[in-house]
C-alpha cells in the first residue's frame, strides 16, 4: 500500500504508469485517490505514457447494432459487449481513447470504452437537410487549443455528368471544448466520389480522399489541418492511378495514413506512409489470396507480420504478410458479422469535457 503522506507528484507519476483498468480499481481502495486519480493533471500524465495498447471496436449487423471491444489481438483473446444504449452505424474515428460514433438516427455520440462515460453531441444548425445531401464525418485533436473537434462535410450532389458532382462542399467545426459549431471556408475539393468514408485522423489532420476541380479532376488526398482550419494536399504513393485512386479508402494503420485497394484478380494493395508527408516514404504490400469477400478496412497491426481487417462480408481476418496466407479471426463471445469497425487506445479522457 502506497503511503498517504507521498507528495502529490510523486503519487501521480507512479500511478500514471498503470493500465487504464487498474486505476479505475485504485480509485476504490483510498478516500483521496478517487479524486487525485481524476484530476487534469493526472489524466494528462497517464495519457502521455507509451505506447498504448490498441483495442477493436466492432459494431454488429441490424437488428441489433450492438458495440464489442477486443482488448488484445493474439491467442485467447476475449471480447466485451459494451452496454452503451443506442443502435449504432458508423465509428466515425478515435483520438486518445475517444472514439465518435453515429447511430441509426444519424446523431452523433462521443464515448469512451473502457469507462463507458457518453455524451451526445448537439446538431450543427448550419447542417443540410438530411435526404437532401450527403455527409461525411472526421474525428480529430487541435494540439494548438488542446480541444477536440468533429468535423462534417457536406454538399447537395448535383449529378451533373460533365462537371464536378458538388457546386460546394460546406466545412462545418464542432469544438467539444466550447460546445460551439462553427462553419468555416467551403474545401476546394470534389468529394463526391467517397462521401460513405469517414475522414482519417493523423499528424494533427484529418484527410480525405477527393477530386480536384482543375481540369482532368485528379484524385488527390486532401488534407484538413484542426488547427488552422485549411485544406491542403500531401502526395499519394508513387505506384497508383492518379486519376481514379479517389475509388480507394482511406484509413489509419498502426498510427501511419493507411490507403487500401482493392484491385481484380483477387489482390489487395495496403500503401503505408511511414514518415508522413514524405511521398518516398509510401510502401506497399499486397494480399494475394483466393478470399470470398474483398477487403474492405485495415484495422490494427498483430505484432510485425500480421493484419487484422475487416471484409466486405462483414467478416474479420488475419492476413499473414510473410507467410501471404488469410485466415478467419474467431474471438470468444465475438458475434460472426459486422458492419463497420475501428480501433481506440484505453485511455481516461471524459468525452464530457475538455482535459485542461
Amino acid at each position: 500500500m502506497l503511503t498517504p503522506n507521498l507528495p502529490q507528484e510523486i503519487l501521480i507519476e507512479i500511478f500514471s504508469w498503470l493500465p487504464t483498468k487498474s486505476v479505475g480499481k485504485c480509485r476504490c481502495l483510498a478516500k483521496q485517490w478517487p479524486t487525485l486519480l481524476s484530476t487534469p493533471q493526472f489524466i494528462k500524465s497517464h495519457l502521455s505514457r507509451k505506447p498504448h495498447q490498441e483495442n477493436l471496436i466492432l459494431i454488429t449487423p441490424p437488428p441489433s447494432r450492438s458495440i464489442y471491444s477486443i482488448p488484445t489481438i493474439e491467442d485467447n483473446t476475449f471480447s466485451r459487449k459494451l452496454e452503451l444504449p443506442g443502435k449504432w452505424t458508423e465509428v466515425v474515428g478515435s483520438c486518445d481513447g475517444l472514439v465518435l460514433l453515429v447511430d441509426e438516427e444519424e446523431e452523433k455520440f462521443l464515448v469512451n470504452p473502457i469507462t463507458l462515460e457518453q455524451v451526445k453531441l448537439p446538431n450543427s444548425p448550419l447542417a443540410l437537410k438530411r435526404g437532401e445531401s450527403f455527409s461525411m464525418h472526421g474525428f480529430g485533436y487541435d494540439s494548438l487549443r488542446d480541444d477536440y473537434k468533429v468535423v462534417t462535410l457536406s454538399y447537395y450532389d448535383t449529378d451533373n455528368e460533365y462537371e464536378p458532382d458538388c457546386a460546394d462542399t460546406f466545412v462545418d467545426v464542432y469544438s467539444v471544448k466550447t460546445g460551439v459549431w462553427k462553419r468555416v471556408e467551403n474545401s476546394p475539393y470534389d468529394h463526391a466520389v467517397p462521401h460513405i468514408f469517414c475522414g482519417a485522423f493523423v499528424n494533427g489532420a484529418i484527410h480525405w480522399l477527393a477530386s480536384s476541380r482543375e481540369s482532368g479532376y485528379r484524385s488527390v488526398i486532401a488534407r484538413f489541418d484542426l488547427v488552422n482550419d485549411v485544406f491542403s494536399e500531401i502526395p499519394p504513393p508513387s505506384g497508383v492511378d492518379v486519376e481514379k485512386f479517389v475509388f480507394n479508402k482511406l484509413v489509419v494503420l498502426g498510427e501511419c495514413l493507411c490507403m487500401l485497394d482493392v484491385r481484380q484478380n483477387d489482390r489487395t494493395d495496403v500503401w503505408i506512409m511511414k514518415e508522413y508527408g514524405l511521398a518516398e516514404s509510401w510502401t506497399k504490400f499486397s494480399i494475394c489470396a483466393d478470399y470470398e469477400y474483398d477487403m474492405l478496412k485495415p484495422l490494427c497491426f498483430i505484432g510485425d507480420a500480421e493484419v487484422v481487417l475487416v471484409t466486405e462480408g462483414e467478416t474479420l481476418v488475419v492476413y499473414n504478410q510473410k507467410e501471404g496466407n488469410l485466415k478467419d479471426l474467431v474471438v470468444d463471445g465475438l458475434p460472426a458479422m459486422f458492419v463497420d469497425g475501428g480501433i481506440f487506445v484505453g485511455s481516461l479522457v471524459s468525452p464530457a469535457s475538455n482535459v485542461n
